[in-house]
């Protein structure tokens, strides 16, 4: 799903759940057999509950880190082999937006998704689409998500928080977690110097307990701040050095022409932070623990790090929670994946995600099929 759909959601918890949404009765483990050929494409259960799984679409296999791929899983988390994700040039792009199961608003349609189908949706994986305009390659992920998911554009250039929300942050020694929200933040943007002021509340649970404990504690611009990087340890409820420190757990800060909050994780830094969120703050100030929900299961798994992507980041492959419980349903987009944007005549595939729960009913298992597809120009 877009990022600006995961609002007020803790779509995370969906990965969690073993009911299935939208699932498929097709568990083609391979290509290049004739069944498959028959249908004119080709159809995988990834296994990426554990670790990354690399794949090369032209051949069907799963292949190694530094493999020849082009489509890489982590669970919900789909990367393409090109920029901050790999040394390839695969970019993609929308082939098919799906814009039947959306209302005019953008929001899903719930009788849309619920009558939707594998099968039903297959005639969206066609022959040939309309070449896109742009194609678009990865960068880095935060696992606050965009700034325009915490932060508001507002009068006079001026940007400021967005009320009413929050998030679950892992320590970068992941051990230990907050509460967080963003009190204030003043980035006015036509002045030129920077992020002005900032306000971030936490309310930790130390390492080894269950229990968010109050009061907050809050992280403000250090009184030498450039408005550039700030970084702080809720643990010690101190500020530290962002470039000799690695003991930070979340970094504020304003570079280039972005603005942004990082984890300590992926890409962002070396240790094993992670959050979960936005979530609305009515909802989550009523949270008692970070690491447990109302059911008594575990959160481990619904924090995200940062991590790199980009396509499958801006326009996601799932909704979550659409009729109150905790799972996730394709929208069986269909994305142009380019497998070498340096070679005219590198293959275009389509690709349809089309279930995320296995046999098992085990969630972390996209199933994926494709073809090779032609593109054409508009009109043609």
């Amino acid at each position: 799903m877009d990022r600006q759909k995961l609002k007020y959601l803790v779509p995370a918890l969906g990965l969690m759940m073993t009911a299935c949404g939208g699932s498929s009765d097709n568990n083609i483990t391979g290509n290049g057999d004739d069944e498959q050929a028959d249908k004119g494409y080709n159809q995988k259960v990834v296994d990426a509950r554990a670790q990354t799984q690399y794949l090369n679409l032209a051949t069907g296999n799963t292949v190694s880190e530094d493999g020849d791929w082009h489509v890489a899983f982590n669970r919900t988390s789909v990367q393409l082999n090109s920029g901050e994700s790999g040394n390839g040039n695969v970019v993609g792009a929308v082939g098919d937006e799906q814009a039947g199961l959306y209302n005019a608003s953008g929001e899903p349609d719930l009788n849309a998704f619920v009558g939707a189908t594998a099968e039903g949706e297959l005639d969206h994986l066609k022959e040939s689409f309309v070449e896109p305009s742009t194609w678009k390659s990865d960068g880095v992920v935060y696992a606050f998500g965009d700034a325009e998911d915490w932060s508001v554009y507002g009068a006079g250039g001026v940007i400021s928080e967005v009320p009413d929300i929050g998030y679950l942050v892992r320590s970068a020694e992941g051990d230990s977690y907050a509460r967080m929200r963003v009190e204030d933040f003043d980035f006015p943007t036509r002045e030129g110097q920077g992020i002005q002021s900032f306000n971030l509340a936490f309310e930790v649970q130390a390492a080894g307990t269950t229990q968010i404990v109050g009061p907050a504690i809050h992280f403000t611009e250090p009184t030498d701040y450039d408005g550039g990087n700030a970084c702080y340890d809720f643990d010690t409820g101190a500020t530290v050095d962002c470039a000799t420190s690695d003991a930070w757990d979340v970094l504020i800060g304003f570079s280039g022409r972005d603005w942004y909050l990082k984890t300590n994780s992926g890409p962002s830094g070396s240790g094993e932070g992670g959050a979960l969120g936005p979530i609305n703050w009515a909802e989550l100030s009523t949270y008692t623990s970070a690491t447990i929900d109302s059911n008594g299961d575990s959160l481990a798994r619904a924090y995200s790090p940062d991590t790199t992507g980009g396509l499958f980041t801006d326009k996601g492959w799932y909704e979550y929670n659409l009729q109150g419980a905790h799972k996730l349903w394709p929208n069986f987009r269909v994305y142009l994946i380019d497998s070498d944007s340096e070679d005219a005549a590198a293959p275009v595939y389509a690709v349809q995600v089309i279930n995320y729960y296995g046999i098992d009913g085990n969630s972390g298992q996209p199933e994926i099929r494709w073809k090779k597809v032609n593109l054409t120009t508009e009109g043609n």
